[in-house]
């Protein structure tokens, strides 16, 4: 979904609804085409156990969905504000640094920050995306690891080297949270069931055909968004999702810390 774009995600949404809508009239119109001429309201009578069973079994297993989806989501949310987190963090550590390793490793937690807003955020796998703050990483725990530099005996150097493999942790976290976590078989379940439910409540018997078809669409347009919904959060960094915009606070905070503030 983020290869869409902001644009193409409303797009999408619009297509699901208009879909749904359509799947709402044809299938009142199949269903008064199916059914005989004479059939009055009492074969409601004889369809309304299987809509409630079919409804119940599947609002079980949506609302199962979405909760899941939601923890998710506010999980790669809170993930996220952690990692920036840590970054500030580290780069007011550097204050007790010396030189010439206090500039080097500012110099690397900024390009971590500016590459972690790449433009591509969220389109594809981080690990793929960032190689720059991969190797702001690898040379920071090289800087600090070196035992031949004046920051190895530095006091300020455990703790941030503590904090740098918490900044480690959590980039790894972010990159396990990018990827789509509902499987297949599950996208095939509940879109097969919103598509029975639509058709049961459409094979019932109303009097007025067109309120039949504004309350099947309705059902249909709320299933639709409930299924949107799902895509969305497990697709916690689409353009409807987290932002970058923790890193990008970072770097004021490393602009106040450069001030003295």
């Amino acid at each position: 979904m983020a290869d869409f774009g902001p644009v193409g995600a409303w797009l999408l949404l619009t297509g699901v609804l208009v879909g749904a809508l359509v799947i709402a009239v044809v299938t009142v119109w199949l269903g008064n085409r199916v059914l005989a001429a004479d059939t009055g309201p009492e074969h409601n009578a004889a369809l309304s156990p299987y809509v409630t069973v079919v409804g119940l079994v599947y609002g079980a297993l949506l609302g199962f969905t979405v909760v899941v989806g939601w923890q998710a989501f506010l999980s790669a949310e809170v993930n996220v504000a952690d990692e920036a987190a840590t970054l500030t963090t580290m780069y007011r550590q550097t204050v007790a640094m010396p030189q010439p390793e206090q500039s080097q490793i500012r110099e690397q937690l900024r390009e971590y920050a500016e590459a972690a807003q790449d433009p591509r955020w969220g389109k594809h796998d981080f690990e793929h995306t960032s190689p720059a703050a991969r190797a702001a990483l690898t040379e920071m725990y090289r800087i600090v690891g070196n035992p031949n530099s004046t920051a190895a005996n530095s006091p300020i150097s455990q703790q941030f080297l503590e904090r740098l493999t918490e900044l480690a942790a959590d980039r790894s976290t972010r990159i396990l949270d990018s990827r789509a976590r509902i499987p297949s078989l599950l996208w095939a379940s509940l879109i097969f069931g919103g598509l029975v439910l639509i058709a049961l409540t459409a094979f019932l018997r109303l009097q007025n055909s067109r309120g039949h078809m504004v309350l099947t669409g309705a059902v249909a347009v709320l299933l639709a968004l409930l299924l949107y919904l799902v895509f969305v959060l497990d697709h916690p960094f689409g353009p409807l999702g987290v932002t970058s915009q923790a890193f990008a606070r970072a770097i004021t905070v490393f602009d106040e810390v450069d001030s003295g503030t």
